[in-house]
């Protein structure tokens, strides 16, 4: 077997555990330390100069870089290294096997699937000629991002900036210009505790929740007419958990949601919930808004010519390319900030990504491998 292939390098990383701490039932899975460990020395042996960027203790992040010290250009490619949890996985979560054409194991499609296609990528003749050319090439391996955006905000933080940016994600090797952002939150009534037999001597706080939906669906109808895209659509708002009360008898006295908001640019969850704080005053009682999750919103003109350069490698490799925009978020809305021009994109569906039976397709691995490639060279050569 290759050691160098797509495949290959899948199942080395694949069977190194580096699942997001709050999600690990498990402390030999907890963390992305040990896929570092693996990652550096590989990275290195390439003739990458490394770097680990450790703002949170026991959880670094590798940044390594290859080419021009003082370059024209830097491009910037970032993984997320975490995974989600394996509770419920069909067979071993960290053994790799292949049936029908589909590699399965925890991460192979999100995201150490599109994080092998690039390893693949960097073979001699990608290195050679990426080696004379005035471009830098860096990697991003980033933590937390399957709770969060803490990797890529811990690098922007340390001065991380470049001027292209390809954040590997399965995307079904469609490329992403822009993608919507989300802002996660609770709001929760307050009421007046009674005997269920004698209602009226409490204040029920779950009877408050029908208005703030209409409030919460009047504040997006309200967003739309500023923020409305014609890639993206309108922002949404969903309700995804209640939880009231504490026993049938019992007239609840708090009730409490929790809230998807999905942001379009230009927004902040700040904005939104600023908003949101001013329209619940009106709810007898009043309410209290908690943000818990924040993940910025991007757009990269579909025009621009990083989409215009990957999208002649994907024509090369055999794919047709397709411009799209997205309404799940990525580290792409931090990294945007410190970069020119982004765009997601990876081997991989975004469908497979956090299932029981998560795979990737090896046609589609070994697509993405020389798609990038190709990029690599074009890149290179421009």
């Amino acid at each position: 077997m290759n050691p160098f292939s797509a495949v290959e390098l899948l199942r080395q990383i694949v069977a190194i555990p580096s699942v997001n701490p709050a999600l690990a039932a498990e402390d030999a899975w907890r963390g992305e330390k040990r896929l570092v460990d693996f990652l550096e020395p590989w990275f290195g042996a390439k003739g990458f100069r490394t770097e680990r960027i450790e703002a949170t203790p026991g959880r670094p992040n590798l940044m390594a870089r290859f080419g021009a010290e003082e370059p024209e250009k830097t491009l910037l490619f970032e993984s997320h290294l975490d995974t989600v949890g394996v509770a419920g996985f069909q067979g071993d979560p960290f053994a790799l096997r292949e049936a029908d054409g589909k590699l399965y194991g925890r991460g192979a499609c999100d995201t150490k699937g599109p994080l092998a296609a690039l390893m693949a990528a960097l073979d001699g003749e990608t290195l050679a000629a990426l080696a004379k050319s005035p471009v830098q090439l860096v990697w991003l391996g980033a933590i937390g991002e399957e709770t969060g955006n803490a990797g890529a905000e811990e690098a922007v933080a340390a001065g991380l900036r470049a001027d292209e940016c390809v954040v590997l994600e399965p995307t079904d090797l469609r490329i992403v210009h822009a993608h919507k952002g989300v802002c996660w939150f609770t709001v929760a009534t307050r009421g007046r505790a009674a005997h269920a037999s004698d209602p009226a001597r409490g204040d029920n706080a779950i009877l408050k929740m029908p208005a703030i939906w209409r409030i919460l669906e009047e504040e997006k109808e309200g967003a739309a007419k500023a923020f409305s895209d014609p890639v993206l659509g309108r922002p949404t708002v969903s309700v995804g958990t209640i939880h009231g009360g504490t026993g049938t008898n019992i007239v609840p006295d708090r009730c409490e949601i929790q809230v998807d908001r999905r942001l379009m640019p230009g927004e902040t969850a700040a904005g939104v919930l600023e908003d949101l704080r001013r329209r619940l005053a009106a709810v007898p009682g009043g309410a209290t808004v908690a943000l818990l999750k924040e993940g910025l919103p991007f757009h990269t003109d579909a025009d621009a010519d990083l989409v215009q350069r990957l999208g002649l490698a994907i024509e090369a490799a055999g794919e047709m390319p397709v411009r799209e925009g997205a309404a799940w978020c990525s580290d792409a809305g931090v990294l945007s900030a410190a970069c020119r021009q982004t765009v997601v994109w990876g081997p991989g569906s975004i469908a497979q990504a956090h299932t029981a039976d998560e795979y990737i397709e090896r046609e589609s691995l070994e697509a993405g491998r020389e798609t990038l490639r190709r990029f690599l060279i074009g890149s290179a050569r421009a």
